[in-house]
């Protein structure tokens, strides 16, 4: 019951934020939704014609599949119980999705795209506090942020990693994301956040 009227407010409060935006703020979230949008179709590039994967992700499916299957965090089943992966976030996290039901192979896909999408707004926010504020500058510093997505959403490098099953998408989204809250910790004084996230 609480759920559902919690989620009955989503709506207003999306609404009320929408509202509350200036034109500008308006117009820089639809420039991120068509980044995003374009990191989408560069994204499905590594995953549909040539789907792509490193073979060391191998290794953290591997281990999540046997976590779950009651080995233990062996390589193998009947493996002896070594830490042979460098990346237990991830791993836990793929082994998570497993125990639920959903293939190493694509949920490893799919979070590398939502974690890839989810770093872009991030990247912005964090150009955007790094240019100064005038008000007579001829583009805004909103506007010019927006080079910093556009350039990580086109950079192949990025977006091949994303996909390549490792855990690459979510140490950028978690990097980009702890250097934001470093920023707006120092400069408005929030709660030192960052420091959970790195």
């Amino acid at each position: 019951s609480l759920q559902v009227k919690w989620m009955d407010r989503v709506p207003q409060r999306l609404y009320g934020w929408w509202a509350n935006l200036t034109d500008q703020g308006r117009r820089s979230v639809w420039a991120l939704v068509l980044v995003c949008i374009g990191y989408t179709a560069h994204y499905l590039v590594y995953c549909i014609p040539q789907p792509f994967y490193i073979e060391d992700a191998g290794i953290s499916f591997a281990y999540a599949r046997n976590l779950v299957d009651g080995e233990g965090l062996a390589t193998y089943a009947g493996g002896e119980r070594v830490e042979g992966y460098s990346n237990p976030s991830w791993t836990f996290l793929i082994a998570l999705f497993y125990a639920l039901g959903f293939p190493t192979f694509t949920t490893s896909k799919v979070l590398g795209w939502v974690f890839g999408v989810a770093t872009l707004p991030m990247v912005w926010a964090l150009a955007r506090r790094a240019l100064p504020f005038r008000e007579d500058a001829p583009i805004h510093r909103d506007t010019l942020a927006l080079i910093a997505p556009i350039l990580v959403a086109a950079n192949v490098q990025f977006v091949v990693w994303n996909a390549a099953g490792l855990e690459n998408s979510l140490f950028c989204f978690l990097l980009t994301l702890g250097m934001w809250r470093c920023v707006v910790e120092l400069e408005d004084g929030k709660k030192p956040y960052s420091a959970f996230v790195f």
